[in-house]
């Protein structure tokens, strides 16, 4: 896994790693074609790190789907526990490339390019990449990526509608067009019909100026994706993601063959290998590429640079109740990414009731969202809340454990 060459520093030890779960609460109910949820059981890593007589903390944070990778927050949990800690643990670095240089050697022993233990894996690597940036004065971008220019001062995201009443559509459009999103993605695939007034509202709404997107999370058949499109072209829509089941691959080729609007893989994008299969073999025209999904943001660079080695557009996606570890994990990635297509996540104040990070990470006016500029992911967990929406019943084994007293 290619990385920053100019981290070096004098010996880190890994001298703690603790999974545990929290549950975060949503505002209202989050509703597509898989699945409805008022709440996510993520999971968060925090480790420490010895370094020079001082002891640096990181956390990194990981959003299990079955639905998705086949990861739920159990298994994640005794993933980290028993086949990535135990690699790990108690291990010493002369710097921070050398570190980089281990997890991507675990990465590799683990055969993670194939296997979809996405979240379990982002949420290792996010917490030892935070800890390693404070311990040598860097970004996480910068500890990856070694940037010879300036970061952006922003990247712009879109915005997402979930299933909803035709009151609630208008209300959401509305808002999203007076906080100047740009871009703006409606949840689809139930029913063809109402699909199409959606898109006919949100046209009329947000008028031609704003783009439009749609994502099926694989509810439609190859005949019905087809009709379906023919009948929203009139609505200008941009994109189609995931517009039928992960491992039609054959179906999912034929439609971007036929459809002149861009067809996004997510669901069928899990892992750097299913990006070579989908690139390779012409199944798709465009990346969905979410870090927690495909296991971090070094697994997330390979399968943005497979995607330009092919003339594969890229687009940054989100797991539904992301907390600002993960915002911040996202903008990372971007700030060292060639401009992708579409940005989407940061909506922690739209969706959350209350975030467990000191910085609101919500998208600001016009779906701008400042790269940070602190070492590490750049931002501070606040342990109160940690302990808060703490699962306590599904800590991981790990010594020495994590206790209350620890979140301090």
């Amino acid at each position: 896994m290619d990385h920053c060459s100019c981290t070096r520093s004098s010996g880190m030890k890994i001298s703690s790693i603790d999974s545990f779960l929290i549950t975060l609460p949503f505002r209202f109910s989050f509703k597509h074609s898989l699945a409805s949820r008022d709440r996510s059981e993520n999971l968060v890593v925090r480790v420490t790190i010895e370094h020079n007589g001082r002891t640096y903390v990181g956390f990194g944070e990981g959003i299990p789907r079955d639905y998705v990778t086949g990861e739920n927050p159990a298994g994640a949990l005794a993933a980290v526990a028993n086949q990535y800690a135990p690699l790990l643990l108690g291990q010493q670095f002369p710097g921070a490339d050398e570190l980089i240089a281990g997890l991507g050697e675990v990465w590799n022993q683990l055969r993670l390019s194939s296997r979809p233990q996405g979240a379990s894996f982002c949420a290792l690597e996010l917490a030892l990449l935070d800890a390693a940036g404070k311990c040598v004065g860097k970004t996480v971008s910068e500890l990856v990526a070694c940037p010879t220019a300036p970061l952006p001062d922003a990247i712009t995201y879109g915005a997402v509608v979930p299933f909803g009443g035709s009151k609630a559509l208008s209300a959401v459009l509305w808002f999203y067009k007076a906080y100047g999103f740009k871009t703006v993605k409606l949840k689809v695939g139930k029913d063809l019909e109402f699909d199409l007034h959606r898109l006919k509202v949100a046209r009329n709404l947000l008028g031609r100026d704003v783009n439009i997107r749609v994502d099926a999370n694989c509810a439609w058949t190859y005949d019905e994706a087809v009709r379906a499109a023919e009948q929203m072209r009139a609505f200008g829509v941009k994109s189609y993601e995931q517009p039928l089941p992960a491992d039609r691959f054959d179906e999912l080729a034929a439609l971007t063959k036929v459809l002149p609007e861009q067809i996004l893989a997510d669901e069928s994008l899990c892992t750097v290998d299913d990006a070579h299969h989908l690139a390779e073999n012409k199944i798709c025209s465009a990346f969905n590429i979410r870090i927690s999904k495909v296991g971090g943001i070094m697994a997330a660079r390979q399968i943005a640079a497979i995607a330009r080695q092919f003339g594969i557009a890229c687009h940054m996606g989100a797991q539904v109740g992301e907390s600002g570890i993960l915002s911040a994990a996202g903008r990372a990635f971007a700030a060292i990414e060639p401009p992708f297509d579409n940005y989407e996540g940061s909506n922690n104040f739209f969706l959350l009731k209350q975030d467990i990070t000191d910085e609101n990470l919500n998208v600001g006016w016009g779906g701008q969202g400042k790269i940070l500029k602190n070492h590490g992911l750049g931002v501070n967990v606040r342990n109160q809340r940690l302990q808060q929406y703490l699962n306590s019943e599904t800590l991981s084994n790990l010594q020495p454990p994590l206790v209350p007293e620890r979140i301090v």
